[in-house]
């Protein structure tokens, strides 16, 4: 049977719009961390609307930052469970921090491929233009003045 809450015990639980603002997420993104069974709704008004919990504004913080390092849902899931459990499986995770270290440096890496052909042309060096290998800085600073330019608009 799903929970149902009586409208005037809303004061300890958010509604989908003010965890999304308050976590910075979309309803999207929401949605897919539900699928990926990541966070539950507490409950549910007697209209339907799903109302969070206290506890889920920390856990999608969690999640945000476990992506931005380069974690998976899966990994992300893996990890928060374990979590829940009270249980830590420091092999898995020990094997899980060298994967996301291993995307760290392949990231870096490429960064840093880029950066020897932006750092040139910051100081007015347009030689490097000319090469072929770098005909995506033009096009990446193409698209980015695109950018610029529709968000002023």
């Amino acid at each position: 049977m799903k929970n149902v809450v009586p409208v005037n015990s809303f004061k300890s639980l958010q509604t989908t719009s003010a965890l999304c603002k308050a976590a910075s997420v979309t309803r999207g993104q929401l949605r897919l961390y539900e699928q990926a069974c990541l966070i539950a709704p507490h409950c549910r008004t007697e209209a339907g609307y799903r109302q969070y919990g206290s506890d889920t504004l920390d856990r999608l913080k969690a999640i945000r930052h476990l992506k931005e390092l380069g974690f998976t849902l899966a990994e992300i899931a893996l990890l928060l469970s374990d979590r829940d459990l009270g249980e830590l499986d420091e092999p898995a995770i020990q094997r899980l921090a060298g994967d996301v270290l291993s995307k760290i440096d392949e990231r870096i890496a490429g960064l840093q491929v880029i950066r020897a052909y932006v750092a040139p042309v910051t100081v007015g060096d347009m030689s490097v233009l000319q090469d072929e290998d770098c005909k995506f800085v033009v096009e990446f600073m193409t698209a980015l003045s695109v950018e610029k330019t529709r968000r002023r608009a």
